[in-house]
């Protein structure tokens, strides 16, 4: 098989695009692509494949794809809004039949489906080597090649003149090569919210010769609809490609930005967990709120709180909340925001969930769970969470595949899925987030 390609259409699929193409009788499961497109792909051992390209496209195909299409972050830019959710509906109804016996689960648009983004993480590199210098996102399955998103569909145009002007000013400074682990120049990264607030942060090796005062006014002379409130410089020397706070610097304003939420206000700072899209994040909130039929008097429990948005819209109603995180931030921002939205029924704990479970001692009515893309990931923390038995868990996923794991063994231990609803919380994308309420069976 080790030089054999083979041509097939993709037949089916299920969440997050993992699909079925058919050649010659037979069928693979392959990575990526799109259902009733035509593929060319390596089969591989076990009747899997890896996909190559697309010879044919689908008939969900339907408008012209973005010009950035190169850069694997949309994988939906050809869909028009309406069959995006239709298609995204399919293949997690798919999902949810096989896993949990589901059919017909509805997602709702976010609202919004361009320019939503409040953060964008900017890569310096090259588009091929030897080129001018490039900064944008990574190219599909390309590690080491960059696409200049000159006209992202997802983020706002404050972020490409940020960008753009960021790229001319460092022109002729050498970008960190991923191989050599040589050159300055790493990272920048953006915020923008709604309340029109704007946080820079640079992101560049120890050793460099940069003129960052100029750079900072060169900035602040930008023509945007936002305003900048903060910009930062973070040393990173470490060989890996995420942005650490190694060594952090304020070269201008603050190292936060306000961001406003169901009638809340948010500092969220430079390295702070907030859900990227703002719009649909407070929707996603209030399909939340509601699934719970009386919250008045409940004691409620926030595990993966984050900066503690979600603890704080139900501190609104609920008796007391209480929020767990293990960023120490992250729990730092959440207590420095409740203060600031006057909050008093809410606390947090820092700490790994997985640990701090073993020693609460608390009788909650209603607990919350939030986690990252792999679940709980620990069985014997998810048991110990089900064993504080509470009336109802509202468990909210940014990951299907991991949730249908997890509510396997809240089904086993005892509850029911009561509701559950999916949200396009990430349009263009293939991500999307689930929420739902479990009771006592």
């Amino acid at each position: 098989m080790k030089n054999i390609i083979l041509e097939g259409i993709i037949k089916d699929g299920t969440f997050p695009n993992r699909n079925t193409v058919t050649c010659q009788e037979k069928d693979y499961k392959i990575k990526g692509g799109i259902i009733g497109s035509e593929v060319r792909f390596k089969p591989s051992r076990r009747k899997k494949g890896k996909l190559i390209e697309t010879i044919k496209k689908s008939s969900w195909e339907n408008i012209k794809p973005c010009p950035h299409t190169d850069c694997g972050g949309c994988t939906y830019d050809g869909f028009s809004y309406d069959k995006e959710i239709e298609y995204k509906e399919k293949l997690l109804n798919n999902l949810l039949h096989e896993e949990l016996n589901l059919d017909n689960i509805k997602i709702y648009s976010a609202g919004i489906f361009e320019n939503y983004r409040n953060k964008m993480e900017f890569t310096f590199g090259d588009t091929y080597k030897g080129s001018p210098l490039a900064l944008g996102l990574h190219k599909k399955n390309r590690f080491y090649e960059i696409e200049n998103t000159n006209n992202c569909r997802i983020a706002h145009e404050d972020f490409n003149i940020i960008r753009e002007k960021t790229r001319d000013f460092f022109k002729d400074k050498a970008f960190f090569n991923r191989r050599s682990h040589e050159g300055t120049l790493r990272h920048l990264a953006i915020r923008r919210t709604n309340y029109g607030e704007i946080l820079v942060n640079i992101v560049t090796t120890k050793d460099n010769d940069l003129d960052l005062k100029s750079y900072v006014d060169e900035l602040l002379s930008l023509k945007l609809e936002a305003q900048i409130k903060g910009i930062c410089h973070t040393i990173n020397d470490s060989q890996g490609d995420a942005i650490i706070k190694e060594d952090f610097h304020i070269l201008y304003g603050r190292d936060y930005v306000i961001e406003e939420l169901l009638g809340l206000k948010f500092k969220i700072g430079t390295f702070s967990f907030f859900q990227t899209n703002t719009y649909s994040a407070a929707y996603l909130y209030q399909l939340a709120f509601d699934m719970i039929d009386n919250l008045q008097g409940k004691k409620v429990l926030d595990l993966y709180c984050g900066t503690g948005t979600i603890s704080q819209v139900f501190a609104k109603k609920a008796e007391s909340v209480l929020g767990v995180e293990i960023v120490e931030e992250a729990v730092n921002a959440a207590r420095e925001n409740a203060q600031y939205n006057n909050i008093s029924n809410v606390d947090f704990i820092a700490g790994d969930v997985a640990k701090v479970v073993n020693d609460l001692d608390i009788k909650a009515d209603i607990i919350i769970l939030d986690p990252p893309r792999v679940g709980i990931n620990n069985p014997k923390a998810l048991d110990k969470i089900i064993d504080f038995s509470p009336e109802e868990f509202l468990y909210i996923s940014c990951n299907p595949i991991s949730y249908v794991k997890d509510v396997k063994r809240f089904i086993e231990r005892g509850y029911k899925l009561k509701k559950i609803v999916g949200l396009d919380q990430f349009p263009r994308t293939v991500n999307l987030e689930l929420i739902s309420l479990l009771e006592k069976d």
